[in-house]
């Protein structure tokens, strides 16, 4: 991909640099300019220098109607070969990222149920997860091809080659500062269960570059206390630098201690890169330690996502943490070295409604105790199921939480956030539902704050099909889908009857509309998915993953297929695309993933705001490391900002850049067109 490029640049700003090229450029095939990198003991402190560069390749423009007919997509899994006649990939969790590193984003999907090892001596079929490598297929389109035992993906500490390790989701960043993306694999252990146990724990995988990996150093801070004896019930994780300095850290999510037996959920973790695909834990360095009562809101909750992003748009990385168990959300915002919790403060720990006379197990328990007075229940009082002096604490009336997906959603530069949360009709009005937060700018302690329009009020609606309904939300997503210079949202539903992957396009008065059923997607049972340009024509494509549990077994008897989703409507507007590269920690700059990098694009008089995010939300959902922007009418962008997560924060500026071009974007250079 990366072999054949258009290299031009067209403002260039970088602070405290003013360098003038001596280049030319012939302005087609492999004919480039020479562009120099920044030299690395350059002071960055300062604007002081715009130097216009190349050339820029021929104008494209798409004839953009507004409003448009929303994004459209159509069934391609039999051309990908994940149907059940070619690979019969099955799956339930998915993430994408470019493994081999040309330029096409592979992935890597997992199944839920088991803790066991893959047994790499039955079918294909029955392994618990697949790499997918996205391959050409001879006849200019594009297809997966399995490497699941090539990629070395399942190898082991000490078992036999035929012996996969127990994993459960996969986040990608580069740990190693060499420039190709490596893995963190999570698996979750069930320390209700001891016998469940293969001794396989989490680890950090090295890639070669070609899409094949060993396993990194050990790290008692991955694999789990006690150099991994103890069972993890690890369920999230996110990357982020939170030192800035060019190396990925990881900021690890663990759900109950003991489920079923205690409310109290495991430590979650910040694991600081020491280098070489090595870990510490700086969890009490930072003030991420939480410890308390139950009912405080700085006690580990049973975390089922986490996320990173800059939710203040402060230059540093905040942390989310999505809580199950119908207790508070956490946001620890990054202040100076450390972290402040300002869940409740910024209302993202739940919602105000925290009456509970509605919940039918309470009103069974006044029926059966007669110590209070409620309703009749409209529910089989077979028990008790209700905690008189815990279930009608704050800390027990929120949601349950499963992701936090984070973007700028009203084009304002701030970040809103979108949580997936399954919610059931018996808990009543206490219980938080699937919902969008709004960020209303900073208080004056500096601490965000979000409103809560509610679904009514921004479109955002599900379904509820008969009296005892049920929300399934699991994964949360945000993206422009049909390139119209919107964001849209995602919701993946899954578990009970009548769920789906739901998809909303956002209007031009800023409410969303669902167009599920227009838009060519109907996945029943949609645990998880991932975003991506799988073909590089500049719109986001769609890889489904489906769900088999309780009442989904219904929507998918031969087992949870993996189905792929291609964009046909995004193509009828401008875009933009760009693939950026930090200098990395031994250049002193930014992680080579250029995760945390703010890009701003700015047309037709309106900036968008899109932060790099390594991984979000219920066991690692991750999207496509790659910044993809709709345009919508506008053909020329007027200005690109890319703000690089370094120490300096380090600011590159282009202006007048032509639309409907994928760009390369190493920090300290020009950026490099892809013409295909």
């Amino acid at each position: 991909m990366w072999e054949r490029r258009f290299s031009g640049g067209l403002l260039w700003v970088v602070l405290a640099v003013w360098m003038v090229w001596a280049v030319s450029a012939s302005g087609c095939g492999n004919d480039r300019a020479v562009t120099p990198p920044l030299d690395a003991g350059t002071d960055t402190g300062v604007d002081t220098g715009v130097d216009a560069g190349p050339p820029p390749p021929p104008e494209r423009c798409a004839s953009f109607a507004a409003p448009g007919v929303g994004p459209r997509f159509r069934d391609v899994s039999a051309a990908w070969g994940v149907d059940a006649p070619s690979l019969d990939v099955l799956a339930s969790r998915v993430s994408v990222g470019d493994l081999d590193g040309d330029g096409y984003p592979d992935a890597i999907v997992h199944r839920t149920g088991s803790h066991n090892p893959t047994d790499f001596t039955a079918e294909p079929r029955a392994y618990t997860y697949r790499v997918l490598m996205n391959v050409d297929d001879g006849s200019g389109g594009r297809r997966f091809e399995d490497r699941t035992r090539e990629s070395n993906y399942g190898a082991t500490r000490s078992d036999g080659p035929d012996v996969g390790r127990a994993a459960h989701f996969a986040v990608y960043g580069d740990f190693d500062d060499d420039g190709d993306i490596d893995i963190l694999s999570g698996t979750n252990g069930d320390p209700n269960n001891a016998a469940t146990d293969p001794g396989h724990r989490s680890e950090v995988l090295l890639n070669d570059g070609s899409g094949v990996f060993a396993l990194g150093p050990v790290s008692p801070v991955i694999v789990g206390s006690e150099g991994g004896r103890r069972i993890v019930t690890t369920a999230a994780a996110t990357l982020l630098d939170h030192d800035r300095d060019g190396l990925l850290d990881a900021f690890v999510g663990n759900w109950f201690a003991q489920y079923g037996r205690s409310l109290y959920g495991m430590q979650d973790v910040l694991a600081r890169n020491v280098g070489g695909g090595a870990f510490e834990e700086v969890t009490d360095l930072v003030g991420l330690r939480t410890e308390g009562d139950v009912d405080s809101p700085t006690t580990a909750a049973p975390t089922y996502g986490v996320t990173a992003c800059d939710v203040d748009q402060d230059g540093d990385t905040d942390l989310l943490v999505s809580a199950y168990g119908r207790r508070w959300n956490q946001l620890w915002l990054r202040e100076g070295d450390g972290y402040r919790e300002v869940g409740a403060a910024s209302a993202f720990a739940g919602d105000d409604a925290v009456d509970y006379s509605d919940n039918e197990f309470y009103r069974c328990y006044c029926q059966t105790t007669g110590s209070c007075t409620a309703p009749s229940p409209r529910i089989s009082c077979d028990g008790l199921y209700w905690s008189d002096g815990t279930d009608d604490h704050p800390f027990r009336l929120n949601g349950n939480t499963f992701t936090t997906a984070c973007a700028d959603v009203d084009a304002d530069g701030d970040m809103e956030l979108y949580s997936a949360e399954i919610v059931h009709w018996h808990i009543g009005s206490s219980s938080d539902s699937s919902q969008l937060l709004v960020n209303d700018g900073p208080g004056a302690d500096g601490t965000p704050k979000f409103s809560r329009p509610g679904n009514a009020a921004t479109g955002l609606e599900v379904p509820h099909v008969g009296t005892s309904w049920n929300e399934g939300g699991i994964s949360s997503g945000l993206a422009d889908l049909d390139n119209d210079g919107r964001m849209d949202a995602l919701l993946g539903t899954s578990d009970y009857p009548d769920q789906a992957l739901r998809i909303y396009r956002q209007g031009a008065d800023g409410r969303f509309a669902e167009t599920t059923g227009e838009s060519g997607i109907d996945h029943p049972c949609a645990p998880g998915f991932a975003l991506a340009d799988l073909d590089r024509d500049g719109d986001l494509d769609v890889l489904v993953a489906s769900s088999t549990a309780r009442d989904c077994r219904d929507a998918w008897p031969d087992g949870p297929a993996l189905r792929v989703y291609e964009n046909v409507s995004g193509q009828d507007a401008n875009w933009t695309q760009l693939h950026l590269e930090g200098a990395g920690a031994a250049a002193g700059g930014a992680n080579r993933s250029a995760i945390g990098a703010l890009v701003r694009v700015t047309a037709n008089g309106v900036t968008q705001t899109r932060e790099v995010q390594g991984g979000h939300g219920t066991f690692g959902l991750q999207h496509d490391l790659d910044v993809t922007v709709g345009l919508g009418a506008a053909c020329t962008i007027d200005r690109i900002e890319v703000i690089w997560p370094d120490a300096a924060g380090t600011t590159q500026v282009f202006e007048n850049v032509p639309a409907n071009y994928r760009m390369r974007v190493r920090q300290g250079e020009w950026p490099e067109y892809v013409v295909d």
